[in-house]
C-alpha cells in the first residue's frame, strides 16, 4: 500500500468520522470537527487539514488515533442497533417490517463499514 493509499483511506475515515460526529450532536461541521478532534487528540487543523489535502505530514500517531477511534465508534454503533434490534423483535416488530428493514439495513451498513476500518 502506498503513502497516497494510506493518506486517502485516512481522509476518507476521517470524513466519515466527522458526519457521524455532525450527525449525532449537531451544530455546523465546524464543531463536530472540533469534537473528533478533542477525542482523537489533535488540533482541529489537523483534520481540516486533512480533508482538503494540506497536510504537511501523516504520521503513524494520527493513523492510529483515526482507524482506533474509528473502531471503537463502530463497534459502539453495533452494540446499539444490535440491542435495538432485539428489543424490535422482542416487541413483535413483525407487524412494522419497514422498521425492522431499516434497522437491519443500517446494521448492516455499520458493519460493512467495520470491515473498510480494520483492513
Amino acid at each position: 500500500m502506498t503513502d497516497a493509499t494510506t493518506l486517502e483511506q485516512a481522509r476518507e475515515l476521517a470524513g466519515q468520522l466527522e458526519r457521524r460526529e455532525h450527525f449525532r450532536h449537531g451544530g455546523t461541521r465546524t464543531q463536530a470537527r472540533e469534537r473528533l478532534a478533542r477525542r482523537l487528540g489533535v488540533l482541529p487543523g489537523t483534520l481540516y487539514n486533512l480533508a482538503r489535502d494540506r497536510l504537511k505530514r501523516f504520521d503513524n500517531n494520527l493513523r492510529l488515533a483515526l482507524t482506533n477511534y474509528a473502531i471503537r465508534d463502530l463497534q459502539s454503533e453495533i452494540e446499539g442497533l444490535t440491542h435495538e434490534l432485539e428489543m424490535a423483535r422482542q416487541m413483535g416488530a413483525a407487524s412494522r417490517p419497514a422498521g425492522m428493514e431499516r434497522i437491519e439495513a443500517r446494521l448492516a451498513q455499520v458493519k460493512a463499514l467495520m470491515g473498510e476500518a480494520t483492513q
